[in-house]
Formats: C-alpha cells, structure tokens, sequence
C-alpha cells in the first residue's frame, strides 16, 4: 500500500517551541492582535475516509478570532491567521462525503501553524479535551480557556486516549507509526494511509452500533467501546489478498463483524453468537449471505450476495478470516491421518483427507477425487497450479491449542490466471475454502 505524505507533518514533541507558542497567544486581546505580526498559514484534509467536499471550517481561537474556510473537492483547506491567534478549535459542518450529506460536525484543534486535519479521530481528540461531547464544548469554550486545554501535555493525553480506544473496537484499528490523526498529512484517496485508517473506522464504528458523538463522549470518560474487540486477517481472491478485518461484542451485547476492503468497500453485520462463542446466524445480514464460524470465531468464512465484493458479478464474493492467536502450519506432515470438513460458499462441501503426503476430497454426494500428492505446493508463494482451470490454488494451515487439545485449519483461495479481464473469467476458478480438523 504506498503511502502518500504530501504535506508537512508537525511534531508535537517539540515541547519548548509549542510552549513558547502558546505562552504567546495568551487569553485576551481581540482579532489579529499585534499590528505588525506576519500571517502564517494553517492547511489540513478533512475527511470521514472519503473527502469532505464544500464543507465550511469555522475557527475560534484564543486571541478572539473567528474565522472560517472552505473545503475543496480534494476534502483540503487552508486559512490564513496570525501567529498570536493560537490555539485555536475548528469545526465542520455540511459539506458532502462520497456523494451524501456529512452525518454530523466534526472537530480538530490547531495548536500551531501548518498541518490541521479534521476526521472522525480528531473529533474524539476534541472530545478528550474538552471532557464532553466535542460539539457542546466547540460551542461552549471561551477564548480563555483554549489556551489551558490545547497543550502540550494535554495533546499527547488525548493521542493516547485515542489509540486506547481504538483498541476496543472491531478490528482493534491501530495509528501507522508516525501518524498523529491531527497534524500527519495524508490524502483522501484509496491507498493512502491515512485514508485507509478512516475507512478502517468507519467499518467499526458502525459495527460497534455507536455514533460518533458517543464515541467521543465514550473516549473521553475513559470508557471501553464495545465489551471485547477481536482483530483477524482475511484473506480473498484474487491470489492470497490480505485485509484486516475485525469483529466484537458490543456494549448492548450483540456481536458483530466490520470488514474494510479497501478494494471493495465496507461490509458489516450483526449476529448471534452460540456458547462457544461462534456466530450462528445474522441479525442484521447487511450484503452478507452466510457464514461458518468455529474455533470461538477464530476461523471463518464469510459470503456476500452476488456481484457484492466479487470479482465475477454472477458469483458471491467471499472471504476466509483467521486470527491473529493462531500458529501458522508449513509442514504438511502435520495433517497426516487427519480428516477435515470442508466449506464452500459457506455450506459444506465434503471432507479432505490426509495420509501419506497425499490430500482426498470427497463430496458431500461421496464422490472422490483422485489423491493429489501436490498439495504442499499450494503453500509455496507460486501456488498449487491447476491447468484444467486455469487457475492457482493457495493454501495456509493453522493450528491452535487449547486444554491439551490441538485443532487444525486450512484456508484455500483459488485465483484464474491467464486474462486481466474480469468478464471473460471462468466462474468456477474463482472461490475460497476452510477446513476444520475432526
């Protein structure tokens, strides 16, 4: 994923400079106070994982100043202030993200001059700082009072408030290294690195059942988000694909599942979940079709309707997840005499046995395939070829041990070859499987 930082990035840790600059913006004096002070300037992105395009950013800042700008069709910003005007709150409102109307205000704070973006994350930040929802207190705080609370100090409390938080989410999203939500630039476009952890957000708050106004007040009360967050990879066609994805009990008690591919979009659900702690049945499917779940929802495969995330329109588009507490198997010798129920578009398809270095499929019908003594090559970076259909065929093998007893896993995702054009692909070459030991 290449990662774009087209903009300066502001450290915080400069203690002495930010210190010195605040000292300076005091608590009183009116408008652009000081006659001969230069104009510096504050640019920033304002995005929710998508651009916030024609919003309006309006400033308050300790020197008295209110100000306000426009965002671009890029989500980007700048304004022009004195030195002596910070720190300042920014807020915006309207606007429209990915084609619709921007659900609620956010917030940020520009401590200094240079970078200052406003997202969801930041709004919590806010919302840290200030002790309460980020709205009320953008309303309410008096040009006296930011210089008190957008310290220092105060910032790198809210940043590690911020990150405990995202913890307790779906997916237990985490900050890039180096990446502070405030002054880090980044741009509001798929790939970016910034961008992709919004969208991450995004997902999971959703699943989380929260708004963002809660989330802030959550964070700022120091209160989890949802009951346990679990993180997983899925793995996907084309090839072995990789993305995070992640799910959780949530603070209400229903369990759900938040996807953000980046290459396909968000997918979340709500669903039961049995003693053991596996997902049983959809409450609130969204565009999933089905689920297997075992292991405690360690390992897992999830379906969406057809032409839904998929790379053919008349198949379902699917994923494999496995988490992140499981070992990871290279030897095939392992699974000897060992016998797996398989799944497929998420219902059983049969069972693979393994002896003597060979694998054995049998349908659900107790039709047999021949032994394929080549399916420790699906391991290899290469794959399993199969020219039949067009097609390579990899494989990872997991294990995970609990009470003294050891289960296994495989994951398969079986990608064509031969064409880069996705209408002309063989409908049958494109699917993904899990298997779980007896």
């Amino acid at each position: 994923m290449k990662t774009s930082h087209t903009k300066g990035l502001i450290k915080l840790g400069s203690i002495a400079a930010i210190s010195a600059l605040l000292a300076a913006c005091g608590g009183g004096g009116g408008s652009n106070a000081g006659s001969g002070v230069a104009s510096v300037n504050t640019t920033g992105t304002a995005a929710i994982g998508s651009p916030i395009v024609g919003g309006t950013i309006e400033l308050k800042c300790s020197s008295g100043t209110a100000t306000s700008a426009t965002t671009g069709t890029d989500g980007s910003w700048t304004i022009s202030l004195k030195s002596t005007d910070y720190p300042c709150v920014a807020r915006v409102s309207g606007g429209t993200a990915n084609g619709t109307n921007l659900p609620t205000a956010l917030h940020s704070v520009l401590a200094a001059p240079g970078v200052t973006n406003i997202t969801p994350l930041t709004d919590i930040m806010v919302g840290v700082l200030g002790k309460q929802d980020p709205a009320t207190w953008f309303a309410s705080v008096g040009k006296s009072d930011l210089a008190g609370s957008i310290t220092t100090d105060n910032l790198n409390s809210a940043l590690d408030k911020l990150k405990t938080a995202l913890a307790t989410m779906p997916g237990k999203p985490t900050l890039p290294d180096g990446f502070n939500p405030l002054n880090t630039g980044f741009k509001a476009e798929k790939g970016d690195v910034g961008d992709n952890l919004l969208e991450t957000y995004g997902a999971a708050l959703t699943a989380s059942g929260l708004t963002q106004t809660q989330a802030a007040v959550n964070t700022a009360n120091g209160q989890a988000l949802t009951q346990t967050a679990y993180a997983a990879t899925a793995f996907t066609t084309p090839g072995l694909t990789t993305i995070q994805m992640g799910s959780s009990v949530n603070l209400d008690s229903t369990f759900a599942i938040a996807i953000a591919d980046p290459n396909r979009g968000q997918y979340t659900a709500k669903a039961n979940i049995d003693e053991d702690g596996n997902v049983t049945l959809f409450t609130n499917s969204g565009q999933f079709t089905g689920i297997v779940s075992v292991l405690g929802n360690r390992v897992g495969e999830i379906c969406t309707a057809n032409g839904v995330g998929s790379v053919v329109s008349s198949q379902p588009g699917q994923y494999v997840y496995v988490s992140s507490d499981l070992a990871e198997v290279s030897d095939l010798s392992e699974l000897n005499g060992k016998t797996f129920d398989e799944y497929e578009d998420c219902v059983k398809s049969g069972t693979m046995a393994f002896a003597n270095g060979t694998a054995t499929f049998t349908d659900t019908n107790g039709n047999q395939d021949a032994p394929n003594a080549n399916a420790a090559q699906a391991l290899t970076a290469a794959g399993l070829a199969d020219p039949a259909n067009h097609s390579v065929e990899h494989a990872k093998i997991y294990k995970y041990t609990t009470n003294g007893i050891t289960k296994y896993a495989y994951l398969t995702v079986n990608s064509t070859t031969g064409t880069d054009n996705p209408l002309t692909f063989d409908t049958d070459t494109k699917y993904v499987t899990i298997g779980l030991s007896q």
